[in-house]
């Protein structure tokens, strides 16, 4: 006979007293009902089982995660170097630009002086020619 705990055979004698069964029979019916009703519960070494198991799939899932942001944040990280890297030489090639149009404006600005110069010497020999003969008509 199966191992017959409390509330088995509780069960067992209750079906005897109130339903006149006799004892072998309600011994079976208590035994078949106890394993249908217990068959599917976990105890605690199930637990503990599961609960490794779960611990365990925590740390591989922990791991890959750790394994994938590390991949991520090479990917960026080069990602960042080359954008990086690809503006230094934007930067480079917008002051090689701009440095060569100041040049060109200097070199042009030193051309307008210089004929600018060269219209006021001229203007002051003709004020000085002016003045000259003014004075020379006056005296």
């Amino acid at each position: 006979m199966t191992d017959v705990s409390p509330d088995t055979l509780s069960t067992a004698r209750r079906l005897e007293q109130e339903f006149g069964m006799d004892r072998q029979a309600s011994e079976g019916v208590a035994i078949a009902i106890y394993e249908h009703t217990t068959a599917n519960l976990a105890t605690k070494t199930d637990v503990r089982h599961v609960e490794e198991k779960l611990r365990g799939e925590m740390r591989e899932l922990g791991a890959s995660l750790r394994g994938e942001m590390n991949e991520l944040g090479a990917t960026l990280g080069g990602e960042i170097r080359e954008l990086g890297t690809s503006f230094r030489g934007e930067i480079e090639g917008s002051r090689s630009y701009t440095d060569a149009k100041f040049a060109q404006l200097r070199a042009e600005m030193h051309g307008e002086f210089k004929n600018l110069y060269r219209h006021l010497w001229l203007l002051l020999l003709g004020f000085a020619g002016l003045i000259v003969t003014l004075n020379k008509l006056l005296a």
